[in-house]
């Protein structure tokens, strides 16, 4: 497969690999680089636009990955923190419906622990990240920003 060469704004795409909403969509502009939102209340694109750049192969519609994928994440997070207490607790909060919230707010209590949080999820989100643009034959020209949280 022929690589398409572009420059990435990373943040973007991992806004839109993470980002679940029922109205709209993200799409990467395969002549820009730009990743493109259509959030079904404004004009930024009008849905014909998209319909023509996907139907052109112009666009490419950046499907969110699916919650189970982050819920993954925090579990083994979870799995990795050396305080025997606060494994317990996260692992408490993944359990059942409004997991997400529960885990966030245990990790607000701990700030050492949820910035490493936000690493450890940052350095999956951008292997992701690499993987989708892999997947859809696209080389970026510029590398992600190293977070620290």
């Amino acid at each position: 497969m022929t690589r398409k060469r572009l420059q990435i704004d990373w943040d973007e795409l991992e806004m839109a690999l993470t980002w679940r909403t029922d109205e709209g969509g993200h799409y990467l502009d395969l002549t820009t680089g730009e990743v493109v939102v259509f959030t079904g209340l404004d004009d930024e694109l009008a849905e014909g636009e998209i319909d023509a750049g996907l139907a052109e192969g112009r666009l490419i519609a950046i499907e969110p990955l699916p919650s189970s994928v982050e819920y993954g994440w925090m579990s083994e997070f979870a799995h990795s923190v050396a305080d025997r207490a606060l494994r317990r607790l996260l692992e408490v909060a993944l359990d059942g419906s409004g997991a997400f919230r529960r885990f966030k707010d245990v990790l607000r209590d701990y700030p050492a622990d949820r910035e490493r949080w936000f690493a450890f999820r940052g350095e999956r989100v951008r292997k992701a990240a690499r993987e989708w643009l892999e997947e859809n034959g696209v080389e970026s020209t510029t590398e992600p920003r190293r977070r620290s949280g």
